[in-house]
């Protein structure tokens, strides 16, 4: 008898081993279908416009600057990121934070204020995870990755206009992305038309916001050849249920150019709501990622860049992620005429591209070693 259990022990685990890595060949091979569809598309835009998506920084390339409990850098600077040897280590955890904050300084998703009529919905999830976070009950420990974000969702969050539109007030005049995270142009809002993405939020936003109108030109009416007077205007029609309205937005040059790359989109994206665009469904529908309490991804920010838990709340936002649920990396230095596309692999770890490893100590290289073993990566141009 005692043969029998050990043979079929022996059997189990090598079945379970074999299933895991099949299961991890499964999700590179995603990886590299889905990368290989953004190249289709990063090679449309520069056939369209001559470059590659000039995604603005962030925040800053340097791996030293020190991230509070949003993962949102600031001017304090940590240089002993070294000291662990294993991954998932509490220093590793803080050291790849602080390295991971600098990888997506040119982001690969983008993020929007939430349609109106989701308040509700957010306050539930809100108060369920708050519940979760606060009961102690280890079987919920996979919703945080660590302390910080146990307590951030402990604290509650909201959709960010509801409960305090004016939260955001001071800060109308800014484009510091560390103050005011109302948006976040990543690679996406390039590769997607984003008027009909993104303007989905109360109207004050695009209209007194310099997060938006710094970095958005009114454009014309492709009908009349007449400028918008107001973004209202764009609002409307990209908010608009009829075919009729969606055509003055759609056939904006900007946007209507994006309708050539679709295609490569479709069904590839992650995002919270279902959208048509041009004809195509770009949300995956193995990801997931429906706003729901199971959506360990949710984003949730403090007003200007606070290292506190109080008065928070989460953007919508859509991007395409690898074969592990995670977001790809996207590195172009002006003038933006070559890129780099990569994923950080099985263990969700990697380090940029631009900064040499030869002038890092040997136990830095090491560390980065254990990091960066299993990258996808070298989508390169």
């Amino acid at each position: 008898m005692m043969i029998v259990v050990a043979i079929l022990v022996v059997l189990m685990t090598i079945t379970f081993r074999l299933s895991k890595l099949g299961s991890n060949a499964d999700r590179r091979t995603r990886t590299v279908t889905r990368m290989q569809k953004l190249e289709n598309c990063l090679s449309g835009y520069h056939a369209a416009f001559g470059s590659y998506p000039p995604v603005k920084l962030h925040g800053s390339r340097d791996i030293y600057n020190q991230v509070d409990r949003h993962g949102i850098q600031n001017d304090e600077r940590n240089e002993n990121l070294w000291n662990w040897n294993k991954i998932g280590e509490q220093a590793e955890w803080n050291a790849w934070n602080q390295v991971n904050a600098a990888c997506k300084s040119q982001p690969v998703d983008c993020r929007f204020p939430y349609p109106e009529g989701y308040s509700k919905k957010i306050d539930i999830i809100s108060e369920e995870m708050q519940r979760r976070a606060n009961s102690g009950n280890k079987r919920y420990a996979k919703y945080f990755s660590d302390e910080a974000t146990r307590q951030k969702l402990a604290a509650g969050f909201d959709d960010g206009f509801s409960r305090n539109p004016n939260r955001h007030s001071k800060h109308k005049g800014e484009i510091d992305w560390r103050n005011v995270q109302l948006f976040k142009f990543g690679l996406m809002s390039f590769l997607l038309p984003r008027y009909l993405v993104m303007m989905n939020g109360d109207d004050v936003f695009f209209s007194e916001y310099k997060q938006w109108t710094g970095n958005n030109v009114i454009p014309c009416d492709p009908f009349t050849g007449n400028n918008y007077s107001t973004w209202q205007q764009v609002k409307q029609y990209s908010g608009g249920s009829s075919q009729a309205d969606l055509a003055h937005v759609a056939n904006v040059p900007s946007q209507a150019v994006c309708a050539r790359w679709m295609p490569n989109l479709e069904t590839t994206c992650a995002a919270n709501h279902e959208y048509t665009l041009f004809g195509i469904n770009i949300r995956d529908s193995w990801d997931g990622t429906e706003l729901s309490v199971e959506n360990t991804g949710i984003e949730v920010f403090s007003p200007a860049g606070e290292d506190s838990t109080s008065n928070q709340y989460i953007l919508d936002g859509i991007s395409v992620r690898d074969g592990w649920g995670r977001d790809f990396y996207y590195y172009s230095p002006a003038p933006y005429q070559r890129y780099t596309l990569w994923s950080g692999g099985e263990n969700g770890r990697t380090f940029p591209p631009w900064i040499s490893r030869k002038g890092l100590s040997s136990k830095a290289n090491q560390c980065i070693s254990l990091w960066i073993w299993d990258d996808i990566i070298h989508m390169t141009h």
